[in-house]
């Protein structure tokens, strides 16, 4: 070291104008370097309180940063995936996942480690995704569109295929198929993790690398906006997750199984509703997850704060209709951009407007609201990420909406879905951050749906046969 600085001090006297130059380069360079790793973010913020009980976490969160594990860089946000980790890590009889898609390696080899240890661990996931890569053919792969082979492409630069490390272990994973029953009748779209009957973890992101932390072909990819709650030591909350999980460990999935009504738990500073779908279509909409929305909706007197991957249900749109007419003042919605101006969206519902007509659309309903807004939009995100992947609501700066549900048809009626409401003023905190953050990248108005048109002669208020809007991929997160 003594070496070093005599030198740069020597070169500093024979050559001073050389030395403060290859200074200055070498500050911009390394600045440079720090920007390229944190340029995605504008801000840092100062860390949130949080409630012990009941914590809450993001992966873009501005106040956190942590070495992504697999692109090797320090950047903004909360590890979603050490959370998770970490749980198991203190495993000392069970492990129970519940996740559409299951592709991260250091998670795989935690659970692999409690297994050997003589630790229960289940595994449950969606059908289309129980391949490991090697399971691929090539015919398969000759019929994979556009989106999948991006999708398999990335699957091939995991350092470790997780899957194929669970079962390799003895580990056993099961699908939607596994009663025979399901198949193709809506997705395994769960994304929960149950320890020792006592820890909850509850996601709106699947376990890989896009969810989580960030594409491997993009660098300024930070991951699909997600976030986790955290329920450690309730074994109260924990059983109502696991009794869901049992069922479909014994093949009950979808329709098959019971009525489970909704449920309500104090938790720290406030409460918590679980509630489960599918629902029956039979079933009273007020007693199903998108009524119980509605219902958290329709008690909110001030702001509504939204930011979903889809938003489609006419009866949510409805009762947001009903809150602005009452006179709410503070209503924005964020929609991600590549289900936003899709015919089904509610975002013409809101700013008063119609898509424009075609054959394919005739079975669309809009319904205008009386009062239209203009704070509605998409977020934007960088290369390879998604605008938001987050299913969340903020009411009144207290009530949270989370899990795993889209605000759609198909998540009410055929799909396996967490739906969480939380009454928590501290936990809504951390929820109307990352809103904010989001909705200041976002294009909002009636510019950001170019090719709307006005609505005539109130005829999109008229109820068309009833359908199931097609449900978005999730074939790369």
């Amino acid at each position: 070291m003594k070496f070093v600085a005599d030198s740069m001090a020597s070169w500093h006297r024979k050559f001073p104008k050389a030395f403060w130059a290859f200074l200055l380069a070498l500050f911009l360079s390394g600045g440079l370097a720090l920007f390229h790793t944190l340029k995605p973010y504008a801000e840092f913020a100062s860390p949130l309180p949080q409630d012990p009980a009941v914590k809450v976490y993001f992966n873009h969160n501005q106040a956190e940063h942590y070495q992504d594990p697999y692109r090797n860089f320090t950047r903004q946000g909360d590890n979603l995936e050490q959370q998770i980790i970490d749980a198991i890590n203190r495993a000392q009889s069970t492990v129970d996942i519940a996740v559409m898609e299951f592709r991260l390696p250091k998670v795989a080899q935690a659970l692999v480690a409690k297994h050997n240890s003589g630790v229960r661990v289940r595994l449950i996931i969606d059908n289309k995704y129980n391949q490991a890569v090697s399971d691929y053919t090539p015919a398969e792969m000759a019929r994979m569109n556009q989106h999948d082979k991006q999708a398999f492409e990335e699957l091939q630069r995991y350092p470790a295929d997780a899957l194929a490390l669970l079962r390799e272990n003895g580990i056993e994973v099961k699908d939607d198929t596994a009663s025979g029953t399901t198949k193709g009748s809506g997705l395994m779209h769960h994304k929960f993790v149950v320890v020792d009957g006592k820890t909850t973890i509850i996601s709106s992101g699947n376990l890989t690398t896009s969810e989580m932390h960030g594409d491997f072909n993009s660098p300024e990819s930070r991951g699909n906006p997600n976030n986790m709650v955290v329920l450690a030591d309730n074994p109260q909350i924990a059983k109502v997750f696991t009794d869901e999980f049992n069922y479909m460990w014994q093949g009950v999935f979808k329709s098959h199984k019971p009525y489970r009504p909704p449920v309500t738990i104090p938790v720290g500073k406030g409460t918590i509703t679980i509630n489960f779908s599918p629902a029956s279509r039979n079933q009273d909409i007020a007693a199903t997850s998108n009524g119980i929305i509605a219902y958290f909706v329709q008690q909110a007197r001030h702001s509504v704060h939204i930011a979903l991957f889809v938003f489609s249900d006419q009866n949510i749109s409805d009762t947001l209709s009903e809150v602005s007419d009452r006179g709410a003042g503070d209503i924005k919605i964020l929609i991600d951009p590549d289900f936003y101006a899709r015919p089904y969206s509610k975002a013409y519902d809101a700013m008063g407007v119609c898509p424009h007509s075609g054959k394919k659309h005739s079975l669309i309903q809009v319904k205008p609201w009386h009062h239209p807004i203009a704070t509605v939009g998409y977020p934007t995100a960088p290369s390879g990420d998604r605008g938001v992947h987050s299913k969340m609501a903020i009411l009144d700066g207290t009530m949270v909406i989370a899990g795993s549900q889209n605000w759609s048809k198909s998540a009410n009626y055929l799909n396996d879905e967490t739906l969480v409401a939380i009454q928590n003023p501290t936990v809504a905190a951390h929820y109307e951050r990352e809103f904010s953050r989001l909705y200041a990248t976002a294009v909002v108005g009636l510019s950001s749906l170019p090719h709307a048109q006005q609505c005539r002669n109130n005829s999109s208020s008229q109820e068309p046969t009833p359908t199931l809007e097609l449900e978005p991929s999730e074939s790369n997160i």
